[in-house]
């Protein structure tokens, strides 16, 4: 179930009496509760010149608790239509639970105690929200859910944005018991949100987990899988010549360029004097091989073997540019 922490700064015990209350109402629906109160920056001289009574026996919080909570409630009372010094020293302290977002997606929500029927109880709220708002908080407000609310024959305290009492100027006004009761309200209706919000996750978790090991188990695992090498292609120069493209216009040259590259020797070359004879008869044949040679060299280079290598190259520069750009 999930965890709320109620916290409050109560002076003369009327915002505690309040948060009994609300503790009450969260506990019938099953939730865990635990109550805190903010550390005092007031001094004991000056605490004994208000007539302040001895604080309630409940533990301090600390800004590091705030990470063990699902939601909260604050308990504070109004100082001039907004929350007390000793609030505001807690919240100003979890600067780095907000550069963390470590409260980001709780709730929380608000209940008051003034002096007067106009003492501030929704403004207080007002000053509130900028808190809840940077650190995430899903403020939850209590709305119209008690007919208390309505009754206008009497004084009573509280607003849509949660239960609140009427204490007067000197404290002397105790919370009466529709406004204990509009406490308790706020108090189950946080309870029902939250643990419908928790179980709507819970659902959740389980419903991806149970995806998931369908999933695993409707994907086969063959451990017996043989992958076999492709064999091995060797592409001779007669081969390459006749896939080759036709990148050129000379025809007879792509039939007569592997015959000048497969035959290194130039003694082969001596059947065609027929070539050489009109350029030089006087000279010895040796001279004739030499020319034929040279001749033949050039011949070779528009081959479909080097005009077929450049041309990959060509697209692998080309990927290349693709790729950086």
């Amino acid at each position: 179930m999930p965890t709320v922490y109620i916290i409050i700064y109560s002076l003369y015990h009327h915002i505690y009496k309040i948060a009994k209350n609300v503790q009450k109402g969260l506990e019938a629906e099953g939730v865990t509760v635990k109550l805190f109160q903010v550390p005092e920056t007031l001094s004991d001289e000056i605490l004994e010149k208000l007539h302040a009574p001895p604080k309630p026996d409940i533990p301090v919080i600390t800004v590091d608790a705030l990470t063990e909570a699902d939601a909260f409630l604050f308990g504070v009372p109004t100082r001039f239509g907004t929350f007390p010094s000793q609030i505001k020293s807690f919240l100003d302290a979890t600067g780095a639970l907000w550069a963390t977002g470590a409260l980001s997606g709780k709730f929380a929500g608000t209940f008051f105690s003034t002096a007067s029927q106009h003492g501030g109880q929704e403004t207080t709220a007002y000053t509130m929200m900028t808190y809840f708002a940077h650190h995430g908080l899903n403020y939850v407000p209590l709305g119209f859910a008690n007919s208390n609310l309505f009754d206008n024959t009497e004084v009573v305290g509280g607003s849509a944005w949660g239960a609140g009492t009427v204490a007067n100027g000197d404290g002397s006004r105790e919370p009466t018991e529709k406004e204990l009761e509009i406490a308790t309200t706020q108090g189950e209706n946080f309870g029902k949100l939250l643990s419908a919000y928790h179980r709507g996750l819970d659902a959740a978790v389980d419903q991806t987990e149970e995806v998931v090991a369908t999933n695993v188990e409707e994907v086969p695992v063959k451990d017996d899988v043989v992958i076999e090498e492709a064999p091995a292609v060797v592409i001779t120069t007669t081969d390459a010549a006749a896939t080759a493209p036709d990148t050129t216009t000379d025809a007879p040259v792509v039939v007569e360029a592997p015959v000048v590259v497969e035959e290194p020797s130039v003694k082969q070359t001596e059947p065609a004097p027929a070539i050489v004879e009109p350029k030089s008869e006087s000279k010895p044949n040796v001279e004739e091989k030499k020319p034929v040679t040279e001749e033949k060299k050039p011949a070779a280079a528009p081959a479909p073997k080097p005009a077929a290598k450049p041309t990959p190259k060509k697209e692998e520069k080309k990927e290349s540019k693709c790729f950086c750009m």
